[in-house]
This record gives C-alpha cells, structure tokens and sequence, in this order.
C-alpha cells in the first residue's frame, strides 16, 4: 500500500502557497494554477515565467514552474523532466532558505515544505524509497512549523494528511529506516486532515479535493463520494486527463460500464503525448469494460493495445491473461496458450498480477472447461448491472451442471454477491454460509470474500458483533487472491462498526 499509495502520487498536484508577498502574484498563481489543471501548460509556463521575469528572488515563480516539469516526469518518466524539475525545486529551497533566514514566517514554513513533498514524489517514483522517507519527514517538520506560527493555515494541512496516510501504509522492509528518521504516522488522523484542506483551504483546495476523491476510491472504497468529487473537477476542468481517467475508474468499479467508456475514449482521444501513462492505461481500463460486456474480440485489441504503449510492466501480466481468456473464450486455444504463457510478464507488487501469474501457469496445461467459459460469461452479467439475469443463470449453472467445488463455491458467492446488491440480506447470508461450507481446492479468495459479504450482510442486519466475527475469520484462511485489497475493503466496514462490536 505505501508504495501504491506513494506512486498514485504521480497524480500529485501542487501544494501553494498565499499571502507570501505581492497579492498580484497570489492572483496570478491562482490563473497559472487554473491553466495548468486544465492541462494549458503553455499557459502555465508563460505565467509562472512572469512572475520569475518580475520577482526573481520570489520561491514561488521557481516552485510552480517546476511543478509542471515534475507532472511531465511523472506521466512518461522522462528524465529531462525530471532534472528541469530537479533544478527549479532547488532554486525555490534556495530562495526560500534565505528569506526564511531573514524573516521566518508560517507561509515560508509552508513553501519550504510543499517542496519538499514534490521532491519526495519524484523520488519515489524512481524507486528511491528510502530517499523518499527523509525527505518527508523534511516536508512534515516544516509544515508542522507553519501550523504552530499560523494554527488556521489550513492548507498545511493537505501534506500532513498525505503524509500520516500513507506513512500510515509502510511496509515491515521499511520500518527500520522510519524508526531512524523518527517517523509515526496515524491513518485517520491524515483522514481527517485531507479533509480539512478540502473544506477550509484556498490555493491548495483542488489538490486535496483530488487526494480525498483517491482514498475515497482506493482505500476508503467509497466509490459513490469519490465518484461525487471526481464529477465537479471533471465539470471545472474538462481538459484534465487525470481527472477524467480517474472518474473513468470509479464508474466502473459502480458497474456504469457506459459512463465510464465516455471518460475513457476522451483521454484515448486527446492523442496527448506527455502523459503515456494515462492513455495506455485508459486501453488498459477500457479492455475490461469490453471484457466485461462479454465482447471478447474488442477486449482483446485494447489489452494489446495497453501492452504496447505501457511505460512499464504494471497489470502487463493481466493484460496478457486476459488477452488468453479472450482467444479461449471466442475458440482459439492455440493463441490463448502463447498469451497465457506470458501471464508472468507483470509486476509482482501488483496483486492482479500476481493473480494472472497463477491462473496463466494453471491456464497453460489445462484447458477452460465449457462451465468455467460459462461462469466468466455469466458472472460479467453483475458488472452490466443485469442482477436478476446473473442470479436465473448462475442457479441454472448450479443445478443443471457437473462442476466441481471450486465452481459451485464461486457460483455460490456471486449469488451472495447478487442478493446482496439486491438487499435480499436474508437469502444472501444463506448463500454467503454455504459458500463458506463448500470445500474449494485453489480459489482461496471465494471463502475470504464471502466471509467478508457475510460481514456486511450482519452489519445491515445491525447484527455488529457476529459482522465482526465473520471479519475475524478471515485472518485464518491465509494466503489468498487479492488480500491487500480485500483489507481496505475490511478496513472500511471496521471504521463503521460500534466500537463496543469490537472488544
């Protein structure tokens, strides 16, 4: 999670500063700001080039202009960017070191500090996560040191929340090097932070609108709020790439497969060249949106299609998989094989690929049965939102076919799943307990998710302590599919639960 967290950064934006100086520069900042979230950079360039043309010991003209050199880096991993913003950063530490030397003052505390906070997303995003660590812990010592001079600078908050949220998310590796630099870090209070920034601040308001939209989507798994923040930048900023991707994936993870092709053609459209990494991505998501619609043939040219233009092996080795299912699935086993082969191609940090690496290496010497084709078919029918097809077909598949138990306990938990969205609480506990009770050879990842649908089901019921008993199982299954995942989902519902369930 800290590295997701720390490179879902890459759709960092800037931290700003106000009252520093002139209130013409403030008003300007705001108008280049503006340009650059809507993706005008010339616009952008042109204003922060005029406030370092006109005050050219102001940090600030230095900071912004680096800011787009550090969104370039982070789109296509160019290192050209990567030192013009190398440069610049330090240019603004420079300047901001000396006046703060002749003057402390919260609003230099916090400059100082937000540029820190780029420095160590750009750090991270060249794999320097040790690097990354100290120089955000200089970021939070100087925020903190803008809070104490000036407690309703609310937007010091945004890189206090970030940091405590994602520090929050850091693994055992890494445990002795934050113990060094003295780092502590708490989850909700970085929560609550993010969303003080996004009710009170001022230049920074957008950035934390966009943070809090993402821990809704990713970790909070609140799709319908972030979905709700995503909507008003994508209507303030149309132009933005970032934001209508990222409103893309929330309305598929919501099964509005139609809106979510809109947001995503846009972006594929643009044929924009700096940001490589959004648009193979959008071919990336917009293959699932296919797949899921059970259209084989165009899901398959648009996971190739990511393939191709992917600036790194991120969810490659899914793509692969998938592009395997789909020959499978349309009759060409012999192409699905040299797919299914590369299955391995991915990234291992990345719990998709991970999965396709072990369904790839299953799906090599063993064919798909007619009932696994079947199931795929029938349980896509839950992501075009047709409930009450998916849950006629999935007890016909049940009842008039010869599967095994790895099959029936899935058909099983897709139906908990269905009568769940349905509200049928009732019946789908019933079906979320006999998922449970079905023995299952390899897909592990059935009984972890059905306990987790029986606590969600309980905590509709207002039933709190056995929502909480059901969750506790879970830590007894062991290793399974999708497991960091299926912990921010956990982690969701344990936020909601009475704290009395909980003892």
């Amino acid at each position: 999670m800290f590295k997701q967290f720390l490179l879902f950064a890459f759709i960092s934006f800037s931290f700003v500063v106000n009252n520093y100086s002139q209130q013409a520069s403030d008003k300007q900042i705001q108008i280049g700001l503006d340009k650059i979230y809507n993706f005008n950079w010339d616009e952008g360039f042109r204003i922060f080039n005029s406030i370092i043309k006109k005050n050219p010991t102001d940090p600030r003209g230095y900071h912004y202009k680096s800011i787009i050199f550090l969104w370039h880096y982070l789109g296509n991993l160019n290192e050209v960017y990567l030192d013009s913003f190398t440069y610049f950063s330090d240019k603004a530490i420079e300047l901001t070191e000396v006046k703060g030397k002749q003057k402390p003052s919260a609003e230099l505390s916090y400059l100082l500090g937000s540029i820190y906070y780029n420095k160590s997303i750009a750090e991270a995003r060249s794999g320097n996560y040790l690097q990354a660590l100290w120089t955000s812990n200089q970021m939070k010592s100087n925020l903190e040191d803008a809070v104490k001079i000036k407690p309703d600078f609310y937007d010091a908050y945004l890189g206090l929340g970030l940091y405590n949220f994602a520090l929050s998310q850091i693994p055992s590796t890494l445990e002795w090097a934050a113990n060094l630099v003295g780092i502590t870090a708490d989850k909700e209070l970085g929560l609550d932070y993010v969303k003080k920034t996004t009710q009170k601040g001022k230049l920074s308001k957008v950035d934390a609108q966009y943070y809090l939209s993402q821990l809704y989507a990713r970790v909070i798994v609140d799709h319908p709020a972030a979905k709700e923040i995503l909507n008003n930048l994508v209507r303030r900023y149309p132009k933005n790439l970032l934001f209508n991707f990222s409103l893309a994936w929330v309305e598929f993870e919501l099964n509005e497969l139609s809106n979510s092709e809109k947001h995503i053609r846009f972006v594929i459209n643009s044929n924009d060249q700096l940001y490589p990494f959004v648009s193979s991505n959008s071919n990336y998501l917009l293959g699932n949106v296919f797949f899921a619609r059970n259209q084989f043939d165009s899901a398959r040219v648009y996971y190739q299609n990511y393939i191709k233009t992917a600036i790194n092996d991120d969810y490659k080795g899914f793509a692969n998989f998938r592009i395997g299912l789909c020959y499978e699935l349309n009759g060409n086993r012999k192409e699905a094989v040299k797919y299914y082969e590369k299955s391995d191609d991915g990234n291992t940090d990345i719990e998709e690929d991970l999965y396709a690496e072990r369904k790839g290496k299953e799906l090599e010497d063993k064919k798909l049965s007619s009932n696994d084709m079947r199931l795929i078919k029938i349980t896509n029918l839950i992501k075009q939102n047709k409930l009450d097809a998916a849950k006629d077909s999935l007890e016909n598949y049940i009842e008039q076919n010869k599967i095994n138990n790895d099959q029936k306990a899935e058909a099983i938990f897709h139906l908990c799943e269905v009568t769940y969205k349905q509200r049928q609480y009732g019946k789908a506990l019933e079906y979320a307990v006999e998922c449970i009770k079905t023995t299952v050879e390899r897909e592990r990842w059935v009984h972890a998710y059905a306990h987790y649908f029986g606590a969600w089901i309980s905590y509709n019921q207002k039933k709190f302590i056995d929502s909480e008993l059901f969750l506790l199982q879970i830590e007894g299954i062991g290793e399974f599919d999708f497991r960091n995942s299926l912990e921010n989902k956990i982690y969701t519902l344990q936020r909601l639960l009475p704290k009395n369930s909980k003892k």
